[in-house]
């Protein structure tokens, strides 16, 4: 079965996470990581500062994912608090359900209609790696490809969000049981790998929700 090819799609093979598309990884150095755009980033933070305990994994699959333009989101706000302790631990906490959200309504844009799909993502993610993602989606289905399988998300924190509306989170995902799949044939034709090292950013919109900007993959980096 072949490795996945570069594309945002990649964020199946690549991307460690709540759910994810199957897809080639970007090769990164161990200098910093590379995004879905293929530039590097100095903000994802490296890994030897990784040492805050993982949180809680969680598995996705594809039969999970809506396919109206209304996905079953939770909620990512964030009320006001004014013990940092607090506010750094449901800041995280809305941060990886904002992770969760994004892969749910990602993992099914293939089957919403097209003209659905920028509200269904503007949801979850901005640009970037919306605009990236909204042209996969549309080639995938030109060239008839699906989701298939289910993924986990390992998130780790390598640093605070200390109240900032930007954050980076890690993922070590496990996405070996999940990639495309030919709709017409049944035939897999990608799979993903069991250790996807991957950096999210994040932004806190005006409405005081997460979204995903940009995700980047550490395929060098081993988590």
């Amino acid at each position: 079965m072949n490795r996945p090819s570069p594309s945002v799609w990649r964020i199946a093979g690549c991307l460690a996470a709540t759910v994810v598309f199957v897809g080639g990884c970007t090769s990164s150095s161990a200098d910093g990581p590379t995004g879905s755009s293929g530039s590097g980033s100095s903000s994802a933070p490296s890994p030897s500062v990784a040492d805050v305990s993982p949180s809680p994994s969680s598995q996705v699959a594809t039969s999970a994912v809506p396919t109206s333009s209304e996905p079953a989101l939770v909620p990512t706000e964030v009320s006001g608090s004014s013990d940092p302790a607090s506010r750094e631990i449901a800041d995280r906490a809305a941060v990886e359900n904002a992770w969760n959200n994004f892969w749910i309504a990602a993992l099914g844009i293939v089957r919403v209609k097209d003209e659905e799909r920028v509200a269904v993502l503007s949801e979850v993610a901005v640009d970037p790696l919306r605009s990236q993602i909204l042209t996969e989606a549309r080639e995938s289905s030109a060239r008839g490809l699906d989701r298939y399988g289910a993924m986990t998300a390992h998130p780790y924190w390598g640093q605070s969000i200390d109240g900032k509306s930007a954050a980076v989170m890690g993922d070590c995902q496990d996405s070996s049981n999940s990639g495309t799949i030919d709709i017409s044939t049944g035939q897999h034709k990608t799979v993903g790998v069991a250790d996807n090292n991957i950096r999210a950013t994040f932004v806190r919109t005006d409405d005081g929700r997460w979204k995903v900007q940009d995700i980047f993959y550490l395929v060098d980096v081993p988590c």
